[in-house]
């Protein structure tokens, strides 16, 4: 029976990120939906609007990879205050045969403007005391139900223990990967006049220097379609950069 692994990120990059590193470990993504398992299958809205006759909401379709040893499913939680409440969602309506399916999940952050353990005890302060999986799960590494062991990972951009986000991982890469563009885009960023940056975060201006990379290589679209198919996270960026190399064997240690 092949065990499935189920991945938690925050957004559409970071689902792209692990994306990436499944293909180069050789998994092939599933895009019929006649080639799911049928667990999967009966969790796939089939329907529009799939709730509450509401046009505007995001639907939850994952993305599915396999190398006929696991099925790796990528949820993308449509942001970070949803990822902890999407985990509980989806052990709940699991019905005990599907849960001795599942081998481990992983949750994905940024880290933000804390370090990753502080930044691990914030994401727990405002969910319900009567979630399923615990933070005290999250820290022993597994979850137990009805005799079933699940293992449990988590990580924050962007090298699960400083402050950050995925940006900072990506950027590393173009440093190393993409030199020119990198410092072409630096002083172009540094050059916008103060007036179109009125709405910036803090994090913004990495924001800014991955678009502007990511679309050299993609016209037109959107980042994540870089992250995924151009060398981000390449055997490179992997030898050379210590946030790619990091986060890359993370995931590889969860799908071998």
């Amino acid at each position: 029976m092949m065990k499935n692994i189920l991945f938690f990120v925050e957004g559409v990059h970071d689902a792209n990120c692990v994306a990436r590193i499944l293909e180069v470990n050789n998994f092939k993504e599933i895009k019929n939906l006649e080639n799911l398992p049928n667990m999967w299958k009966r969790k796939i809205p089939r329907v529009y609007p799939f709730t509450k006759d509401k046009l505007d909401r995001y639907i939850p379709i994952p993305n599915y990879f396999t190398n006929q040893k696991y099925l790796s499913v990528i949820i993308c939680t449509n942001g970070e205050g949803r990822l902890l409440k999407e985990i509980d969602l989806y052990i709940s309506n699991m019905n005990l045969g599907e849960l001795r399916e599942i081998e481990s999940i992983c949750a994905i952050f940024d880290a933000d403007q804390t370090e990753a353990e502080k930044a691990f005890e914030n994401k727990f302060k405002h969910i319900k005391k009567d979630m399923i999986i615990t933070k005290g799960d999250f820290k022993k590494g597994y979850f137990n139900i009805k005799n079933k062991k699940i293992k449990l990972y988590n990580y924050f951009f962007p090298n699960n223990k400083d402050k950050g986000t995925l940006e900072d991982l990506l950027l590393e890469s173009a440093k190393e990967i993409y030199s020119d563009l990198f410092y072409r885009v630096n002083e172009y960023i540094q050059n916008i006049d103060l007036k179109y940056k009125y709405n910036w975060t803090i994090s913004s201006e990495n924001k800014v220097k991955v678009g502007c990379i990511a679309n050299v290589f993609q016209p037109g679209s959107a980042n994540q379609n870089s992250i995924r198919h151009d060398d981000w996270i390449s055997k490179q960026s992997i030898d050379k950069c210590k946030y790619v190399s990091d986060f890359y064997f993370f995931i590889k240690n969860i799908i071998t």
